[in-house]
């Protein structure tokens, strides 16, 4: 029976993709972020060594849509964010054990995403469109690391050179690592390829869709992975490399006036949490956590999710019960915390 429960834990782990946070965890998810405005403007020469940069916080570029899983030895990736009310700036290091550069080609769009290429999605309102193929109401820039930049129309096909529309730079920092700057002008729905179109006035609170990604080739003619800041739903590559049509599955982009960085809270604070199980409920006691609302979430071994609610964690120790009353003994998982990380523990209920 020990072994069955191992193997059921290991299956979970596998199979849900479940991702467990540790104390030693530096970075947040790159899903959700709260970029700072800036009175300094950064020089964006793919170096990143602007003191501007520190008031921004590094976040994860992490997640798999396409190919196997990958190692840091192969590739990590993380970013930050800072604004003006004209602008956006983008800093990206990729740590990448290979540098495939696209050959010279009559049409460069026509395998963009075949070589070292990173991705901006920018859905300027927010609009979670399921379907933006052919319009602007997203935008999905493809950059190559020779100067290319171009917007996937889906099944519209491609505009041409969108180079005014971002300035950027990528230069090697160090042994297989690459620091990506950018510079970018963000624009509304009404945009016109071609025609005189005016960015959006960036402001404090203004929430945008954003998603960011990185294909990686490790040589040949196609990628071996697409490696994006937010987790799509999916277990196929098709289910996962939807963000080039479908604003839905976007991360979010906060713009915050505050001017310096605010210290995340980290998965070793939601390691205080305690979890347990006792006369049919699975009492949570969370620790002071930002004063945030934090979402629960009761896992079977599948990865089923048979509970939900949001928690509160603006009082230390806060206590919530969940009445599990309805369910059978055995092993669960609870999984606390937000999009930008998380934590997950391991419940028994015995009624006996």
């Amino acid at each position: 029976m020990k072994n069955i429960t191992l193997y059921s834990f290991i299956l979970f782990l596998c199979v849900a993709k479940v991702s467990i946070a540790s104390a030693t965890d530096t970075l947040p998810d790159g899903g959700a972020y709260v970029a700072r405005q800036t009175d300094a403007i950064p020089v964006i020469d793919g170096i990143g060594n602007d003191s501007c940069w520190t008031k921004a916080n590094w976040a994860s570029i992490n997640h798999v849509w396409i190919g196997p899983a990958v190692t840091p030895a192969d590739y990590s990736g993380k970013y930050k964010v800072l604004w003006t009310p004209q602008r956006l700036y983008l800093l990206i290091e990729v740590v990448d054990d290979t540098l495939c550069l696209q050959p010279p080609v009559a049409d460069p769009r026509n395998n963009i995403y075949n070589y070292e290429c990173m991705e901006i999605f920018i859905d300027e309102d927010n609009s979670r469109e399921t379907n933006y193929s052919g319009t602007y109401k997203a935008i999905a820039y493809h950059i190559d690391s020779k100067g290319g930049i171009y917007y996937a129309l889906g099944s519209a096909g491609w505009t041409g050179s969108l180079s005014d529309n971002i300035n950027y730079k990528m230069t090697k920092v160090a042994a297989h690592t690459y620091d990506w700057e950018f510079e970018v002008k963000v624009f509304d729905k009404s945009f016109v390829y071609g025609g005189n179109n005016t960015p959006v006035t960036l402001t404090n609170n203004k929430v945008m869709g954003w998603s960011l990604a990185y294909n990686d080739n490790d040589g040949g003619t196609i990628r071996q992975n697409m490696i994006g800041s937010v987790l799509v739903p999916g277990t196929t590559d098709d289910q996962r490399n939807v963000s080039y049509f479908n604003a839905s599955v976007f991360g979010k982009l906060t713009l915050s006036s505050a001017m310096t960085a605010v210290t995340q809270p980290s998965s070793s604070d939601l390691f205080q949490s305690n979890v347990y199980y006792s006369n049919h409920k699975i009492r949570l006691q969370l620790p002071d956590y930002n004063n945030e609302k934090l979402t629960f979430q009761l896992l079977d071994l599948c990865g089923k999710e048979l509970k939900s609610l949001t928690v509160n964690s603006s009082s230390k120790n806060s206590v919530t019960d969940v009445d599990v009353s309805n369910l059978p003994d055995g092993i669960y998982f609870a999984r606390i915390g937000n999009l930008q990380q998380h934590i997950v523990k391991k419940v028994i209920i015995q009624s006996n």
